[in-house]
């Protein structure tokens, strides 16, 4: 069985982003060619995927963090406080995207080397390193109209922002994201000597 997170990620998390991917096709249309008039329509969608995404790696973390905290609380609920604000203090999530590096570092607050764990679940994990990586200078460039940023996406072929893209960035995330929920979970599960818990 999934997390919350994940679950929360497949389905409402997953509903905004294809209702801006509706639009797109009701404006853009869905036949081969070139689309005209949908630049911002690819730069809302970004937007949305990194956002959507960094609340899901944040529910993960939570959500993981419970599970640890889960058997202390039963023996000392004070203690099961103290350290559940350990594991999110300076959270990288909380105050900035999820770029690769921050989505490592949060998860090692877990006791998890998170992206070495999950390229030995797949092989596709370091594409999906460099597509979330790209994504999140997208959304920073779009965010802060940072030209220094959009050319940082022409070196990576990310520019311009097209519709090709955007779904390139969003199959990662998928891929991604139902990686991380399974990673997580047996990593908890060894951790706590147990089944997954959830």
């Amino acid at each position: 069985m999934p997390s919350s997170a994940y679950l929360e990620w497949s389905g409402e998390r997953r509903k905004k982003i294809d209702e801006l991917f509706s639009v797109h096709a009701s404006v853009g249309g869905t036949g081969p060619g070139r689309r005209w008039r949908t630049s911002q329509l690819n730069w809302s969608i970004t937007l949305r995927l990194a956002g959507e995404f960094q609340g899901f790696a944040r529910d993960l973390h939570d959500e993981a963090s419970d599970a640890l905290c889960d058997p202390i609380t039963k023996l000392d609920p004070s203690l099961s406080v103290v350290l559940r604000s350990s594991l999110s203090r300076a959270r990288k999530l909380d105050k900035g995207n999820a770029q690769p590096a921050a989505l490592g570092n949060d998860f090692s607050y877990l006791g998890l080397s998170l992206w070495p764990a999950l390229k030995r679940v797949n092989v596709k994990a370091g594409k999906w390193n460099d597509e979330l990586e790209s994504l999140n200078i997208a959304r920073n460039a779009i965010a802060h109209d940072d030209q220094d940023e959009f050319l940082k996406l022409q070196q990576r072929n990310r520019y311009p922002i097209t519709l090709d893209v955007v779904k390139r960035w969003s199959r990662a995330l998928d891929g991604l994201a139902v990686t991380m929920d399974a990673v997580v979970g047996d990593y908890l599960a060894g951790f706590l000597g147990g089944q997954r818990p959830w």
